[in-house]
C-alpha cells in the first residue's frame, strides 16, 4: 500500500524515472530546439542525435503524470495547512536559488528592466509568467493542479478524489477533441500557447492518469473510474500525438525534415507502464542495496533543479564551450554534466538550509497562531 511521498516504498521508482525525464527534456532543449527551433536557431546543429534528442520534450507529460500520482498521495494524509507548507517547501527553495544562478548567467550578456521583473515573477511563482526562463510555464501547471487538491483538503473533500480525477479527464478529453476538430482556432490555442495553458485542459488528461494510478494502488477504481481512465488515456495518447506533429512543424525548416510523433507516444507510453510497475513493485524495489537506493533518491532530488537550470544556462554553455572550438556534441555531454553538478549542489547544499528555515518559520508562526487561538478562547 502506498504510505506517503516521503517514504513510500515506490518512491525509489518514481525518483528515477524523474531523473530520466528531466535528461529527456535536457537533451531536447539542448541537443536538439537549442539549433532546430525558430525561436534560438544557434549556428551548430547536431544531426547524429536529433532523432534521440527530438522526442524529449515528452518528458513533461510524464512529470505531470507523476506530479498526478505523488500529490495526491501526499495529500491523502496531510491538512490542508500541512499540504501547503509542503509545497512551499518544495517548491521554493529551489527556485530561489537556481533563479539566481540564471539570472547571474544572463547577466554577463545583458540586464535590463524586463529581466528583473521576470526574475523576481521567477522567485514569487507568479503564475502569469513572463519568466526568467520559459521553462517555468510548467512550474504555473503544477500549482493550478495544486490548487485543486489543496482546495479538496480545505473542504474536506479528499473523499472526492475520483471525481476530480474524472472531472480533468472529461474537461481535458472535450478540449482535445475541439482541438483536434478545429486546429486552428485561436481561442482554443490560448489554453495550449499563453499563461493560460496552466489551467488543466490541456494538460489536465496527464494528471488525471497520475491520479487513476493511485486509485488503482489503493483498490479504490469503480466502474466509472475505470471509463474515466480510458477517456483520460486517450486523450494524452491524442495530446501527445498532437504535439508532437506541432513541434516537428516548428523545426522543420532547420532540422531540414519532418518527425513522427509516434516516438513521443512510444515513450509516453513505456513510462506509464514503468509508474505502474514501480507502484506495483514497490516493497521488492525498497529491498534493493541501501547505497543503491539512495543513489537513486538523490538523483530524484537533482530533477527539480536540473529542469530549472538546464535550459538558459545550457544553451549558454554550448555557446561558450563551441566558441572554444569544441565540436557540438563535446559541448553537449560537458554542458549537460556541468548543469547535473550544479543540480547535485542545489539539492545537496542549497536547498536544506533555506528548508530548515522556512521550517522554522512555518513552526513560529504556528506557535504563535496556537497561543493567540488560547488567549481568544480565553477570552
Amino acid at each position: 500500500m502506498v504510505k506517503s511521498e516521503a517514504g513510500s516504498p515506490y518512491i525509489y521508482g518514481i525518483d528515477a524515472l524523474r531523473f530520466v525525464c528531466a535528461l529527456m527534456v535536457t537533451m531536447f532543449h539542448l541537443g536538439f530546439a537549442s539549433w532546430a527551433s525558430p525561436l534560438y536557431l544557434r549556428p551548430y546543429k547536431m544531426p547524429l542525435i536529433e532523432d534521440i534528442a527530438q522526442p524529449g520534450w515528452v518528458g513533461v507529460e510524464l512529470f505531470f503524470v507523476i506530479s498526478g500520482l505523488v500529490i495526491v498521495n501526499s495529500a491523502a494524509s496531510a491538512t490542508a495547512m500541512s499540504f501547503l507548507k509542503g509545497r512551499i517547501l518544495r517548491l521554493y527553495p529551489a527556485v530561489w536559488i537556481c533563479a539566481s544562478l540564471t539570472l547571474i548567467i544572463i547577466a554577463t550578456q545583458d540586464v535590463n528592466r524586463r529581466i528583473i521583473k521576470n526574475y523576481l515573477r521567477s522567485i514569487t511563482l507568479y503564475p502569469g509568467g513572463p519568466w526568467i526562463d520559459g521553462q517555468y510555464w510548467t512550474l504555473a501547471c503544477e500549482i493550478c493542479f495544486y490548487a485543486l487538491v489543496f482546495i479538496m483538503c480545505a473542504t474536506g473533500q479528499k473523499v472526492r478524489l475520483p471525481a476530480l480525477a474524472l472531472g480533468l479527464s472529461l474537461a481535458s478529453t472535450a478540449f482535445i477533441a475541439l482541438l483536434n476538430t478545429f486546429p486552428d482556432s485561436e481561442i482554443l490555442a490560448i489554453f495550449t500557447e499563453t499563461a493560460w495553458r496552466a489551467i488543466p485542459f490541456y494538460y489536465g488528461c496527464q494528471f488525471a492518469i497520475g491520479i487513476y494510478i493511485w486509485l488503482l494502488s489503493q483498490g479504490r477504481m469503480n466502474r466509472i473510474s475505470w471509463m474515466g481512465l480510458i477517456c483520460a488515456l486517450v486523450a494524452g495518447a491524442a495530446q501527445i500525438y498532437m504535439a508532437g506533429e506541432n513541434t516537428s512543424d516548428r523545426t522543420l525548416a532547420a532540422a531540414g525534415h519532418s518527425f513522427s510523433p509516434l516516438p513521443a507516444v512510444a515513450i509516453w507510453v513505456a513510462g506509464l507502464i514503468f509508474i505502474v510497475a514501480s507502484v506495483t513493485y514497490g516493497k521488492q524495489i525498497s529491498r534493493l542495496p541501501t547505497a543503491f537506493l539512495q543513489s537513486v533518491k538523490t538523483l530524484g532530488s537533482m530533477t527539480y533543479p536540473l529542469y530549472l537550470l538546464h535550459f538558459a544556462i545550457g544553451v549558454q554553455l554550448l555557446d561558450w564551450l563551441t566558441a572554444l572550438g569544441m565540436t557540438p556534441l563535446v559541448a553537449l555531454g560537458l554542458a549537460v554534466v556541468i548543469v547535473c553538478v550544479m543540480s547535485l549542489a542545489v539539492c545537496k547544499w542549497g536547498e536544506p538550509p533555506i528548508r530548515s528555515v522556512l521550517r522554522l518559520v512555518f513552526d513560529r508562526l504556528g506557535q504563535r497562531v496556537a497561543g493567540f487561538q488560547t488567549k481568544e478562547s480565553r477570552v
